[in-house]
C-alpha cells in the first residue's frame, strides 16, 4: 500500500470513528413549557445540543435518554441535579430571564445529567469546571472569569472538609461553587481525570438517598488526605496559575 493510499485509509477510518462517536452522543431535546420567545428557545436548544456533544465526548456516553426542558417565566437557579435526585434524570430547568440574556449554564447542567453525584460539592465542582473547560456561555457562578481567579478570594476561608460532607440535594452558595470548580480543576489538571473519576464513582447518585461519602476515600485514591490536597490547591490558586 502506498503512502498516499494508506493516508486516505487512515483518514477515512478516523472520520468513520468520529461520526460513530458523534452519533452515540446524540440526544433528543423536548420542551415541556416555554415562557420565552422562539428566538431564545432556539438559542437554548442549539446550546444544549452542543453541550451534550461536548460533555459526551469528554466524559463519555453515560446518558441515552432525552433532555426534557422547562423554561419558567420567573428568575431563579438552573436545575438538573436536584431533579435527578428526585428520580427525574434528564429533566432540566432554565429560567426565562437567564435564557433571554444568553447566560444559561448549559454545559454545567448537562454534566449533571451525564454525571450526577451524591456528593453535592463534587457534583457542582465538576459541572462548574466542565463549563469552563468545554467553553460554555458566560454563566453563573464565575460568568467567564477564570476559576482560580474567581475562587482566590475565598480559598483561605473555605472549609473544604465541611463542604465535602454536603450530600445532594444540600444547597451550596456561590462561593462554594467557585471553590468546588477551582478544586476540581486542580485535581484533574494535577492528578488526571482518571483519578478524579475513581473518586467520583465512590459516591454514585441514588434517587432519594443522601451519601456524601467517607473522608477516607481521598487517601485511598490520591494517597494523601483531603486537607493535604486542599493545601496544595491553595498554593496554586495563590500563585494565580
Amino acid at each position: 500500500m502506498t503512502l498516499s493510499v494508506r493516508a486516505i485509509v487512515v483518514l477515512l477510518a478516523c472520520l468513520s470513528a468520529s461520526s460513530a462517536a458523534e452519533g452515540a452522543c446524540d440526544v433528543t431535546i423536548k420542551f415541556n413549557s416555554v415562557a420565552v420567545e422562539a428566538q431564545s428557545q432556539n438559542w437554548l436548544e442549539q446550546e444544549l445540543q452542543k453541550a451534550a456533544t461536548k460533555v459526551c465526548g469528554w466524559w463519555g456516553d453515560t446518558y441515552s435518554g432525552p433532555l426534557t426542558i422547562d423554561i419558567p417565566q420567573d428568575d431563579g437557579p438552573s436545575l438538573a441535579l436536584v431533579p435527578a435526585w428526585r428520580g427525574n434524570r434528564g429533566h432540566m430547568i432554565f429560567p426565562g430571564p437567564t435564557v433571554r440574556r444568553r447566560a444559561s449554564a448549559t454545559i454545567h447542567e448537562v454534566v449533571h445529567v451525564f454525571a450526577p453525584n451524591a456528593n453535592r460539592f463534587l457534583a457542582e465542582g465538576l459541572a462548574v469546571y466542565a463549563h469552563e473547560h468545554l467553553g460554555g456561555p458566560r454563566a453563573y457562578p464565575n460568568f467567564g472569569q477564570a476559576l482560580h481567579a474567581a475562587a482566590g478570594p475565598h480559598a483561605q476561608q473555605a472549609d473544604i472538609a465541611a463542604l465535602d460532607h454536603q450530600a445532594t440535594p444540600a444547597m451550596l452558595d456561590q462561593k462554594a461553587y467557585l471553590v468546588g470548580g477551582s478544586l476540581v480543576r486542580f485535581l484533574i489538571e494535577r492528578h488526571g481525570l482518571a483519578k478524579f473519576r475513581q473518586l467520583y464513582a465512590m459516591t454514585p447518585l441514588v434517587p432519594g438517598q443522601r451519601n456524601a461519602g467517607s473522608p477516607a476515600r481521598w487517601q485511598q485514591v490520591y494517597g494523601v488526605t483531603l486537607d493535604e490536597l486542599a493545601t496544595a490547591w491553595r498554593v496554586q490558586v495563590a500563585q494565580g496559575i
